[in-house]
């Protein structure tokens, strides 16, 4: 369904109150916006005794054995990284992990702090 929003240039009315239109040709309104063809939509049917295409090859349902020889041709392109990157991201890893933990207990801590000597938080005696 499309909304079709007439203009003063289409229905006439407009500045010279509609005694002279100014369309100068009809509006085609059978062409689709998104069909910029101007053939139908509809699909052909057996009745109209058009040809029913088959569908393109792609469209069909795909096999085990296609998912599996595309998923081994895409991991073939893969760019592994070497010993060396694997390494260092490895190290990076552990780092920021060992830095975000401190970081957090560390806001723990201070916020226990403050919560306590605000007496919002009971004081909890360590062992």
């Amino acid at each position: 369904m499309a909304i079709v929003k007439t203009t003063p240039r289409e229905t006439g009315s407009g500045p010279n109150n509609g005694e002279t239109p100014e369309v100068t040709a009809p509006v085609d309104r059978t062409k689709s916006v998104v069909n910029q063809g101007g053939r139908p939509l509809a699909r052909p049917t057996r009745q109209s005794g058009m040809v029913v295409r088959r569908q393109p090859e792609s469209a069909q349902q795909p096999k085990p054995k296609d998912f599996i020889d595309d998923t081994v041709n895409e991991l073939k392109k893969v760019v592994w990284p070497t010993p060396q990157e694997r390494v260092a991201g490895t190290i990076v890893t552990i780092g920021l992990l060992a830095f975000f933990s401190l970081y957090i207990l560390g806001l723990d801590s201070l916020f226990r702090v403050i919560f306590e000597a605000l007496g919002i938080l009971p004081h909890i005696a360590s062992s």
